[in-house]
């Protein structure tokens, strides 16, 4: 449940300004790229590029509940969000949240040390990230955004160290 209400407040809050500051635009979030942090921008030596965002670790947005007790078997903790109205299976490493039934999001821990996104299996580092993803949609102060047809996938980053500290997939919410 806190990762949801970070990531909304993440997304949220850069845009709307503040007392005193200004709303900005998300060009102006986007920070400049650490050369160190990455690898280089050579082609990946595993797969072309992932242009569409339809699972993460095997679970796709459109799933039912069922569908996600299929795939990853029962969770080892079922816990619920009053305030997001929503039921949260907890996995190994992961945490699926559920909207009427329904997966709104996805969420993997770094302890999972990899992500699959699609049938493609990707290193939890910034590099083998953006080999696999491209360069993200923008940055923000907790992370990159990733947007292919209307699904984001966030990859949440520590604000000192930079160090990957999870990875969403959800859909791309506009009002």
């Amino acid at each position: 449940m806190l990762n949801v209400v970070l990531l909304l407040m993440g997304m949220l809050s850069p845009l709307s300004g503040g007392v005193g500051f200004p709303p900005v635009s998300a060009t102006e979030m986007t920070a400049p790229v650490n050369q160190a942090s990455i690898l280089s921008d050579a082609p990946a030596s595993q797969k072309e590029q992932i242009d569409r965002y339809e699972t993460l670790n095997g679970i796709a947005l459109a799933d039912t509940a069922q569908d996600v007790i299929r795939k990853l078997g029962e969770p080892l903790e079922v816990t619920q969000d009053p305030l997001l109205g929503t039921t949260e299976y907890h996995y190994k490493d992961m945490t699926v949240g559920l909207f009427d039934g329904l997966t709104d999001y996805v969420h993997v821990e770094p302890s999972a040390k990899s992500i699959q996104v699609n049938d493609q299996s990707i290193l939890l580092t910034t590099g083998h990230i953006t080999d696999s993803l491209g360069h993200p949609y923008f940055k923000g102060e907790d992370g990159d955004v990733y947007v292919q047809d209307h699904q984001v996938i966030k990859v949440f980053k520590d604000h000192m160290d930079g160090n990957i500290v999870g990875v969403d997939l959800f859909f791309e919410y506009s009002e």
